[in-house]
């Protein structure tokens, strides 16, 4: 049996529901859990997360942190139902939540009580939200060597490069980016520049230690050293992309399908789902809430639903102020909490129109349901495009929740195109099918990190190497300066060769001209011999061959083309030649070389 502390500050449902279940799983393995959550939103305070672990610790928020939780509840980033909420618009919301955090760490820091407590219990490993950096002062405090950094999330590409994981912005995109697999120029250059000015802007925050002399804690440093890094993501879902043996991937964990299957739905429930022929639920999640939605765009919706008298729409709205802009309409259930699970995995529900927040992609791919995904803020424009890639969902823009024809045409192609419900139901075979089950995957890295603690024999070299080293800049150079004599040495090569082949027929053309021209024996090895002399008798060549292409004899050996050559060989060179006994052109007995 080992000791795990997992640790997850109360701040948003899904979250908490995705470190609940690794609490739950581990102790059902056998092992003890505590599970670690200081409150921030106090309208959590009071579920529980977790079913077999029970020892569940709890810290009260100063009133800095309530105030933040309060801002996260009441919504203050409720304008990302209308506003862009690109990564760079969304950096203050980030900064947010990096303060909420820094804080956290303050709270803990005023209750070391509490902390003293964990202390004592010894132990072997500590599990928490990798973007949560309080927990680096926390397992400094608690004297914990070895973690695990998960990801309720996908990915997160800083990590990726903490850890030395290849995040190549060609083909990774950042979380927060609406891009897909499959990259434009263009994208890939927002791509580069936004992760690196979201580094640069946020980086990592500064900790001290809890333990005088309060040094800072390098989370840069330790960071890498995790044994492995749990992530939210599933291979049979997710974009694939290249990852480390260290990186294990989860995703889908917090979802039992065979428990949610067993669960029964209140009398209620069943009597609303019976309604009619169809239903579908629409749920936009626990951060942007559907009470905070545009006026305009909840009549939209109204009218859209209103055309469909056959079918049931149950709306998680958070408030009792519906009736202003729902009329009455009859085929519409609104209620300010709903059993998400249950439903989604009823035969009788429909289809399911949600914001794209993880949690709710994990349970309706598991679950085999078709989706409408209309995604508002954070990561969830990417999980959109992640699940319709499948075929069976359809990705809505935010911006068209104003128009009710859009709407009404995505209810029609959700619920009467069977094509969305087959591949819906082919994806969720393929998940209950996976070789390993991200459940015995989690389980067991955790206790293989407990058995042997830190392992540097999984920490990439690759990690350590210079820009220069890991682009491999110096090998291209190299190549580049290689291929570059190459090419001198086979264009000097080749340069050389076409002269020596222009100078063979040089030669032989005036071997030709000293044959058709009757130079003696004498005359012809001074022109090859000589090369003044041969460059001399060049011109005498070229005005004889042009002389006898003008005559009737052509290139005939006679006494007339004899005569032509010699009369011009007498007037480039006077006094040199003469016409021997044997009828050739030769030197005159008193010629010197």
């Amino acid at each position: 049996m080992r000791l795990f502390l997992v640790y997850s500050p109360l701040f948003a449902h899904s979250h908490s529901t995705f470190f609940g279940n690794i609490c739950d799983f581990l102790t059902d393995a056998g092992h003890n859990v505590t599970f670690f959550t200081p409150t921030i939103v106090t309208k959590y305070r009071n579920i529980s997360y977790t079913k077999s672990t029970k020892d569940v610790v709890h810290m009260d928020p100063s009133q800095k942190l309530k105030d933040f939780g309060d801002q996260l509840s009441s919504g203050d980033i409720s304008r990302f139902w209308t506003e862009d909420s690109s990564a760079t618009e969304i950096i203050p919301v980030i900064r947010v939540f990096q303060n909420m955090y820094n804080e956290q760490a303050e709270v803990m820091k005023n209750n070391l009580e509490i902390l003293d407590d964990l202390k004592r219990r010894n132990f072997d490993v500590m599990i928490f939200e990798a973007y949560v950096f309080s927990a680096y002062p926390l397992m400094d405090y608690l004297d914990i060597k070895t973690f695990i950094p998960s990801l309720s999330v996908t990915h997160n590409v800083a990590l990726s490069e903490s850890i030395g994981e290849p995040a190549m912005p060609s083909v990774v995109s950042d979380g927060l980016l609406p891009h897909g697999e499959i990259l434009s120029f263009w994208e890939r250059i927002v791509n580069v520049l936004v992760v690196r000015s979201i580094d640069s802007i946020l980086g990592y925050p500064v900790h001290r230690s809890f333990k005088p002399p309060f040094n800072v804690i390098d989370i840069r440093h330790i960071e890498p050293d995790a044994s492995f890094v749990f992530i939210n993501s599933n291979p049979f879902l997710d974009f694939p992309r290249p990852t480390l043996t260290k990186t294990v991937e989860i995703g889908g964990i917090s979802v039992d399908v065979s428990k949610i299957k067993s669960e029964k739905l209140s009398k209620k429930w069943s009597q609303i789902l019976n309604l009619r022929e169809k239903t579908i639920l629409v749920s936009f999640g626990s951060l942007l809430l559907s009470k905070d939605m545009p006026l305009e765009n909840k009549k939209a919706l109204v009218r859209a639903m209103r055309e469909f008298e056959d079918v049931t729409f149950i709306w998680k709205y958070e408030d009792n102020d519906f009736e202003r802009f729902s009329g009455g309409v009859e085929n519409i259930e609104f209620a300010e909490w709903v059993p998400q699970r249950a439903l989604l995995a009823n035969p009788r529900l429909s289809a399911f129109l949600t914001h794209g927040g993880l949690g709710s992609i994990n349970e309706l791919s598991y679950l085999g349901i078709p989706a409408i995904l209309c995604p508002l803020f954070a990561d969830q424009m990417r999980n959109t495009k992640m699940l319709t890639r499948h075929n069976g969902s359809i990705g809505f823009s935010k911006y068209d929740l104003s128009d009710s024809k859009k709407i009404a045409e995505a209810f029609q192609k959700i619920l009467y195109d069977d094509s969305y419900s087959e591949n819906s139901k082919k994806l969720a075979e393929q998940l209950a099918n996976q070789p390993i089950k991200p459940k015995d995957s989690m389980v067991k890295h955790a206790e293989f990190a407990a058995r042997f603690g830190r392992l540097p024999s999984l920490d990439p070299y690759s990690r350590k190497m210079g820009f220069i080293e890991y682009f491999m800049i110096d090998v291209a150079f190299f190549c580049t300066i290689i291929l570059a004599m190459m090419v001198f040495v086979i264009r000097k090569t080749v340069g050389n060769f076409h002269k020596m082949l222009q100078a063979a027929q040089q030669w032989a053309g005036v071997h030709i001209s000293c044959e058709l021209m009757g130079l003696s024996d004498r005359v012809r090895n001074l022109v090859f011999t000589n090369l003044d002399f041969s460059q001399q008798m060049c011109a005498a060549f070229i005005e004889y061959s042009i002389a006898i292409r003008a005559s009737e004899n052509g290139y005939a050996r006679n006494h007339e083309n004899l005569e032509i050559a010699f009369g011009i060989l007498q007037r480039s060179h006077p006094g040199t030649f003469r016409i021997d006994a044997e009828g050739k052109i030769d030197f005159k007995d008193d010629f010197e070389n």
